[in-house]
């Protein structure tokens, strides 16, 4: 399956990880170039145990980008994983 995950932070890439271990495409959108840069090169942007280590073996399943248009279009599910603030305002 083809997924993308908008948001590169503890959520998103941690599921992001686990989706392309068991053999899913994934692609991550973020604003952050400099995360999508440590993405594409296969380092992690958080730590998590074993994660870099699942960035690294399943790296020919993992891109990241900025293009919010072509991972939504390119993909067969999205999954938000943003920032939700607690206040209205």
């Amino acid at each position: 399956m083809e997924i993308s995950i908008i948001g590169t932070g503890y959520v998103g890439i941690v599921s992001g990880a686990c989706f392309a271990k068991f053999g899913n495409n994934i692609i991550f959108v973020d604003i952050d170039k400099e995360k999508i840069e440590k993405i594409n090169s296969g380092i992690t942007p958080i730590y998590e145990n074993d994660l870099e280590d699942l960035l690294l073996k399943y790296k020919d399943n993992i891109k990241a980008t900025d293009n919010y248009e072509l991972a939504i279009n390119s993909t067969d599910i999205t999954f938000i994983c943003v920032g939700t603030p607690s206040r209205k305002d």
